[in-house]
């Protein structure tokens, strides 16, 4: 069996298996993958010149479609390049297939050029890792088929993440003068599945885990829900259901689905809340549910690990999630067959007993940002939050990137607003790849994206702009550019005026408008909240990516954020006085 031939095989079983998509870099030990890629009819593509940005727009593609997406690249550095999105897809649970191409075994560690030790290069963040022998007519199709079924399945298996599978190829890598008829394209055919199709498990509580649970619930006088990161509409919907039926007041992160949006009934604000010292006094829960991944807000993870009531914990995977050590009980569980099972009982459970308003509290808080953001014509880093979740529509996807965007939107986003879903790069949250994993989820959902960066994460990631130019539904890049990390100026350090600027915030004195211009897209700068929202539904409009670049000074967001929380706290005050 030639390369071409084997190539084929891994190729089209990707895509029997169900890959989102796959996306290449231009390289000539991966020409056999690169080629199978190019003939399969039903392998959807794209092509980055950037290894780095590469991987997180795969990462943005399964996210968007919350099935793994597919990497090839050649041997050498080139796979080192996706480190940083393997990262994020191990801890933040993405599915990702890596194919990367490698000398043969007698070129290996004899100084061969572009060879480097590609073996399990990614450690123990690869759910798995095979290194696959070179094409051998000795190797049944059926047990090279089969490998890619196990590889797969380790990818989507609670907790899903990277897989690894390095290529060995020998010269000539391409086909020669005639290229070998497509064997495995047999569209609508009994061949269109998989050599294995695994089944993955549902994952559902014990009937002795529901009897302790609903012991415990049937004497819960002040309950609390949270609701995490959440992956999909079956789960945001689900919990959803169980809120209504609990009654309880449920806090939600910007990422769990149901913070955007007024259908949720929800607390959106309860990090507003927080900061009131009245507030505090009187919240004080016996038990608490915390559904989905961890949260943004810090503020809210020390208070529950502060309780001494009981937490318990669903998540539907295995991996660790209680940095404060607070959760009695964790049930691994999917969070949709969970909460759809716990909603059919919790109706029957006890009325509370809160003595706290926490819808008037709620409206409050949001009233207060508000009035803080009209009487303000400059923009600001709060008023960007708001101004955007108002404006991106129910049916697009909102990205926030790590550092300040995030925490903003956590905190100031409006509840009220169409209700777009949201995603983050809250794994390892890094700065690195958000323009690419934007991209990404554009691809993936082929929908309308905003995408909201700090200005090093955008200079971090300007290669992925090239992304940009070939997307065909309207994609809004917001850069909130504020000369530096923003985010240190709100630390202690910032305190050290002799060696922060230089080694903290790092001012780097440059705006978008021109590379904007180099990547040939349009740019715009608004001046105030105002002609931002205007300026975002203007580029929703059209197909294709806008660059909206806000201008705001560090020094001036920090005691924005001060004189806004002091104001928070103060009108949350007033509510319980009242």
């Amino acid at each position: 069996m030639n390369n071409q031939a084997w190539a084929d095989i891994l190729i089209d079983e990707l895509v029997r298996l169900g890959a989102c998509g796959f996306v290449v870099s231009p390289g000539s030990r991966s020409t056999p993958l690169a080629l199978a890629i190019a003939r399969h009819p039903d392998a959807r593509q794209a092509l980055h010149f950037d290894e780095r940005g590469a991987a997180f727009l795969a990462l943005g593609w399964a996210k968007a479609t919350g099935r793994p997406a597919v990497l090839v690249c050649t041997s050498g550095s080139a796979a080192a390049n996706y480190w940083p999105a393997v990262v994020e897809a191990s801890s933040g649970r993405t599915p990702l297939v890596i194919l990367t191409a490698d000398r043969p075994p007698e070129l290996q560690g004899c100084g061969a050029n572009q060879t480097i030790d590609q073996d399990r290069i990614y450690g123990g963040f690869a759910r798995a890792a095979f290194t696959l022998p070179c094409a051998s007519v000795n190797c049944p199709v059926d047990a090279l088929r089969g490998t890619l079924d196990q590889v797969f399945q380790q990818a989507v298996h609670p907790p899903a993440g990277p897989v690894h599978v390095n290529c060995m190829f020998r010269e000539p890598l391409e086909p020669g003068n005639e290229m070998p008829p497509y064997r495995f394209a047999e569209v609508g055919s009994q061949t269109t599945e998989p050599r294995t199709r695994w089944v993955l498990p549902n994952l559902e509580v014990s009937e002795p885990d529901q009897h302790w649970l609903l012991n415990r619930l049937h004497g819960v006088r002040r309950g609390l829900l949270l609701v995490g990161e959440l992956r999909d509409a079956a789960e945001r919907d689900a919990v959803r259901e169980l809120a209504e039926a609990l009654r309880w007041p449920a806090f939600p992160d910007i990422a769990s689905g149901l913070h955007l949006g007024s259908a949720a009934p929800v607390v959106a604000h309860f990090d507003a809340l927080l900061l009131s010292k009245k507030f505090l006094d009187r919240f004080d829960p016996d038990f608490i549910l915390h559904v989905g991944g961890n949260f943004v807000s810090k503020r809210l993870l020390e208070r529950v690990s502060a309780r001494s009531c009981t937490v318990v914990q669903v998540c539907p995977h295995p991996m660790g999630l209680d940095p404060g050590r607070a959760v009695e009980r964790r049930f691994e569980a999917d969070i949709d067959v969970f909460c759809r099972w716990l909603a059919a009982v919790a109706r029957h459970l006890t009325p509370q007993e809160w003595a706290i308003p926490f819808d008037a509290l709620n409206a409050a808080a949001a009233a207060e940002i508000d009035a803080w953001c009209a009487a303000r014509n400059a923009s600001t880093e709060i008023g960007v939050a708001r101004a955007v979740s108002r404006v991106v529509p129910a049916e697009a996807t909102l990205f926030l990137a790590n550092s300040m965007p995030v925490r903003d939107a956590d905190m100031f986003a409006a509840y009220n607003g169409p209700g777009a879903w949201v995603e983050v790069n809250r794994g390892a949250s890094g700065i690195d790849g958000n323009i690419a994993t934007a991209a990404g989820l554009a691809l993936g959902s082929e929908k309308p994206v905003v995408a909201v960066l700090g200005d090093l994460a955008a200079l971090h990631d300007l290669n992925s702009l090239a992304l940009l130019r070939k997307l065909k539904t309207p994609f809004v890049l917001v850069v909130v550019n504020n000369d530096g990390g923003g985010i240190f100026s709100f630390l202690p350090i910032a305190a050290h005026r002799e060696f922060f600027e230089s080694h903290f915030a790092a001012p780097h004195g440059l705006g978008f408008s021109q590379a904007a211009q180099m990547f040939g897209l349009p740019h715009h700068a608004p001046a105030s909240a105002r002609e931002l929202t205007a300026a975002c539904i203007e580029a929703l409009k059209r197909p294709g990516a806008t660059v909206i670049e806000v201008r705001t000074q560090r020094d001036r967001n920090v005691s924005e954020h001060h004189d806004l929380k002091e104001r928070l706290a103060a009108a949350c005050d007033r509510a319980l006085g009242e």
